[in-house]
């Protein structure tokens, strides 16, 4: 229905009441939380002619208007009075509306203001600004520059419409040519020292001066048109070495070389863009510059470690990788950088570490606006010409609620209808895949994963999981019954048995604080290599201790007494004490009464003892139990002296209750099993495993040998523990500059192990083999975090899927059935993603063709663009080389390439130009284009597109990108 109060060119959203719209947004100011919505333009039409017409509220959205000052957003609105339907009536003018007033919003992501210009028709202009308190503020000229940028970087960040769509959304121009881009580059130079302000990406914990949005918006801008060498002598070069980060210095790119008062954060995207333009001498010069006067610079790092990668230098790059991440441990990128190194040098196994170990981040989506349901919206056709092509619908985030619009016919008759495709959408297990819905760095995560898959394999994928993560029959079998099983990583005490804290609680008196003596336990130091060095001071303390204890009696010699035969003095006065527990008591009486300080001191020792030697998830299965329950009686039968004079030492002990639960007899029977380590050193490994599940603290990721665990035939712990006696070790470098390893977060629980590797030799009169002790050498599991076991499963749903899909291609195929209508479009589109997912561009294209076949489909064009303009290419010669089956593709530069993408490039202008995307740069349709100028040069891709015989305003549409490519002077517009 053709309504005289609508816009032309424009879309159109009608108010129920007049003036919602700017309530709703002033409400909704305290919800943003970044850039902000896109700007609001709200106009009221009156009935010229006719008084007794009510007034007209309505509006629409827009990117891409100069927002610098009120004159601007005025004029704006003032050509909207030129957009109204005034085609002539029989005898007259037809239409009488007129706009009366306007006012237009734009968000000031600097100073959380809404900015706000109200225009009368005729009349004045006014111009506040609203804070987000709903109260009314002057504007000054510094928040007219402010606001100025924050348009421009959401003009370039929402460009894309497939990642960014708003219903009634308008896109502009935001330079057409040189004059207006210096304009543009004018105010991003001015801020961009402020630029931290605005905030960072959801892949960025903390924003700095080169990490921020402001920053992410110039490299966009510059990158889409492969213009780095002007982004880096123009920009870049003059911010990097302006002394001591001043706002603007003029100096020539040559001689400001050599100026030394270089900023770290500016030198890594000065270097970087150098890099992008093939200019690596100029870029590996700046990256020296930078690191000398800061070698801790992250940005600096990871560019470097990008810049080797890329080289094939994975040794090095892998060794700056580690540098960024000991440098900024709480960053994704330096984790997901060094993650990458390990895929391209076939490291899985750190790979799936590292990429285990990198932290994740909430994702944070862009700003919506929030409006009320309108009354009715109306999307003109603004040429006769776009009625003739069948486009569908326009991308929608749906914010609006159900708004309803016109079936699209399908090309093809003989394609279901829209009711019964609606139906099996619904249904469709392809649609309701989780893989499309990650954001941020769970879909970075994602995408390393699915490298890892694309190069060894699904089967290698579970057998390095099951190698490197402890898996679920494991984990239980390793937790024993009395340890409290909590993944939470804020409780301090997780690695102590619930018995252990009981007997803390009732031996510690009031004022003893039981927190300070648990975080006594997990205090351990790491040194260079990411291992745990013992507390052997911490541990010949407690021996100490014991011999302060022991008063006027007799020193034991030989053999030397241990807490192993302590343990076991104990347990044989636990059994006199049953058959006579008179003299018992006495006996506890007098020990009581002999007491001094000395002795509490080492009942503390005893329990922090007790409290280590049983870590979070371990556990004995039976038999280890029994054969160890025999290894101990011949062990006492043995040295009946040695547990005669423990016995005496046990009478000045304290006799601690709920000794089975404080001390399990299997963990006694553990260090009888193992006689040649002294007490000292026990304690202190088990001190050090109790400290494992601190975060940051133990896992190595150096691709060295030298850093792995030498095996031991005297130890048998998961974890790399130094023994007690140092003279019997190497001294260890520790450096504090040194970065061959790097410490990662939460170990988890180990394998159980069945039982000693040592035994005495009457057990043992026969070695075993260095092969069979090697076997027996336990591997350092950890923890698989939720958030990539649940990846996983994604990805196993993904491969289900996939297989399925090609079995069922293969089976259509073989039996010579249809196969474009066994999907629907929207399966065709979610499989052609799912198989760029997984890294077969080929299948892909094919998925998306079909799509094409059913009816129109902007992402289907847009996908195949970007794989005839060269973006899949890497992924293409992997695929190919991967699989003999495969055809390779045409070359880029090959004419039947050029055309397919031109063909593509049409359906995508005329899209773009029907759902008022007049954005011609940036906008990914042009940075498409313009990778075809590059490869085949301007006047091949212009006389090609003469020669599609378009109709005149389909090929105007098409040639304002090509004018783009040639008034910025990209590579290629010369041939």
């Amino acid at each position: 229905m053709s309504y005289n109060d609508c816009l032309q060119d424009v879309p159109d959203i009608f108010e129920n009441e007049i003036g919602e719209a700017l309530a709703m947004r002033t409400e909704s100011l305290g919800m943003i939380r970044e850039l902000g919505p896109p700007d609001l333009c709200h106009i009221v039409k009156i009935h010229s002619s006719n008084r007794t017409e009510p007034d007209i509220g309505s509006y629409h959205h827009v990117l891409g208007v100069d927002t610098s000052s009120s004159a601007s957003l005025a004029a704006y609105i003032n050509s909207l009075q030129y957009s109204l339907n005034d085609k002539p009536g029989w005898f007259g003018p037809g239409n009488n509306w007129k706009i009366a007033s306007g006012t237009y919003c734009t968000y000031n992501a600097f100073s959380k203001l809404d900015l706000r210009v109200q225009i009368k028709i005729p009349g004045g202009v006014d111009a506040y600004a609203i804070n987000v308190q709903g109260e009314r503020q002057d504007v000054t000229e510094e928040l007219w520059t402010e606001c100025h940028v924050s348009g421009i970087l959401r003009a370039i960040l929402y460009s894309n419409p497939a990642e960014y769509s708003v219903t009634g959304l308008r896109r502009l121009t935001l330079a057409a040519n040189l004059r207006e881009e210096a304009r543009v580059v004018e105010a991003l130079m001015e801020q961009f020292w402020n630029g931290w302000r605005l905030g960072s990406n959801a892949e960025t914990q903390v924003a700095s001066h080169s990490r921020n949005y402001l920053v992410d918006g110039l490299m966009a801008y510059f990158a889409g048109q492969g213009r780095y060498n002007d982004c880096a002598g123009e920009i870049l070069s003059p911010l990097a070495y302006a002394p001591l980060g001043g706002r603007q210095q003029q100096a020539d790119s040559r001689s400001s070389l050599d100026f030394k008062g270089i900023d770290p954060n500016v030198a890594a995207l000065l270097a970087e863009a150098y890099m992008g333009g093939d200019q690596e001498v100029q870029g590996v010069r700046v990256m020296h510059q930078a690191l000398k006067a800061k070698p801790s610079c992250y940005p600096m790092l990871y560019t470097q470690a990008e810049f080797l990668r890329l080289k094939k230098q994975h040794k090095a790059a892998c060794k700056i990788a580690l540098m960024a991440v000991k440098y900024a441990p709480s960053e994704f990128h330096a984790w997901a950088k060094l993650t990458e190194v390990y895929i391209d040098d076939n490291d899985f196994q750190n790979a799936l570490l590292t990429l285990n170990t990198c932290p994740m981040y909430t994702y944070v989506d862009r700003d919506y606006p929030r409006v009320p349901t309108p009354r009715r919206i109306n999307y003109p056709v603004k040429s006769e010409v776009l009625e003739e092509y069948n486009l569908g619908d326009n991308f929608t985030n749906g914010n609006y609620g159900s708004v309803p619009m016109n079936p699209r016919p399908s090309a093809d008759s003989d394609a279901p209808g829209a009711a019964e495709e609606q139906t099996q959408n619904e249904t469709s297990f392809i649609l309701r895949l989780a893989a499309p819905t990650l954001k941020g760095t769970f879909a970075h995560a994602y995408k390393l994963l699915s490298n890892i898959v694309s190069t060894i394999g699904w089967d290698e994928l579970l057998q390095l999981r099951s190698t490197v993560f402890v898996m679920e029959e494991e984990y239980r079998n390793s937790v024993g019954p009395s340890v409290a099983i909590d993944d939470e990583e804020d409780e301090e005490d997780d690695h102590i048995p619930l018995s252990a804290l009981k007997e803390r609680r009732d031996t510690v008196g009031e004022n003893q604080n039981p927190e300070a003596m648990g975080s006594e336990v997990q205090t351990t130091d790491l040194n260079s290599n990411g291992s745990v060095i013992e507390a052997a001071d911490s541990a010949k303390g407690e021996e100490t201790k014991v011999d302060e204890a022991k008063g006027d009696e007799p020193k034991v010699d030989e053999p030397k007494v241990d807490e192993t035969e302590v343990d076991l003095a104990e347990q044989d006065n636990s059994k006199e004490e049953k058959q006579d527990p008179e003299p018992e008591q006495d006996k506890k009486q007098d020990t009581n009464t002999e007491q001094d300080t000395s002795e509490m001191d080492v009942s503390e020792s005893e329990q922090k003892a007790s409290q280590v030697s049983q870590p979070k998830g371990k556990k004995k299965n039976k038999k280890s139990r029994s054969k160890k329950s025999k290894d101990t009686l011949k062990t006492q039968e043995a040295s009946k002296p040695a547990t005669a004079d423990a016995e005496t030492l046990s009478d000045k002990l304290p006799v601690q209750e709920n000794a089975d639960d404080a001390q399990p007899a299997e963990t006694a029977a553990d260090v009888q099993a193992i006689p040649d380590v002294e007490t000292n050193g026990d304690l202190s490994k088990d001190t050090s495993i109790s400290a494992l599940g601190n975060k940051m603290e133990d896992v190595s990721l150096a691709d060295d040998d030298s850093a792995a665990p030498e095996p031991t035939t005297a130890n048998t712990y998961d974890e790399p523990i130094e023994q007690a006696k140092s003279d019997e070790l190497p001294e260890q470098n520790v450096a504090n500059d040194s970065v061959d390893q790097v410490a990662a977060p939460q170990v988890a629980a180990r394998e159980a192990k069945s039982a000693s590797p040592e035994k005495d030799q009457a057990d043992q009169p026969e070695a075993q083999p260095e092969s069979k002790l090697a076997d027996n050498q336990d591997v350092r599991k950890r923890l698989c975090e939720r958030w990539l076991d649940n990846l996983i499963m994604i990805l196993f749903d993904d491969l289900r899927t996939y297989t399925n899909w090609r079995t069922k291609m293969h089976n259509l195929r073989a039996t010579g059935q249809q196969v474009v209508y066994q999907f629907t479009q929207a399966e065709w589109e979610a499989l052609g993603d799912l198989a760029l997912r997984l890294h077969r561009p080929s299948e892909a294209r094919e998925a998306y063709e079909c799509a094409l076949r059913i009816r129109f489909s902007a992402k289907a064009w847009l996908r195949l663009l970007e794989l005839h303009t060269g973006k899949y290419a890497a992924v293409q010669a992997e695929e190919v080389k991967r699989n003999d089956s495969v055809a390779p593709p045409p070359p880029l530069a090959s004419t039947d390439s050029l055309m397919m993408a031109l063909d593509a490039a049409v359906w995508l202008a005329v899209y773009n130009d029907r759902w008022y995307n007049n954005m011609a740069y940036p906008n990914p349709l042009c940075n498409l284009i313009i990778k075809l100028v590059n490869i085949h040069g301007l006047s091949k891709v212009h006389n090609s597109l003469v020669s599609m015989n378009l109709k005149p305003a389909v090929f105007n549409m098409v040639k304002g990108h090509l004018e783009i490519a040639e008034k910025f002077e990209v590579t290629g517009t010369k041939w």
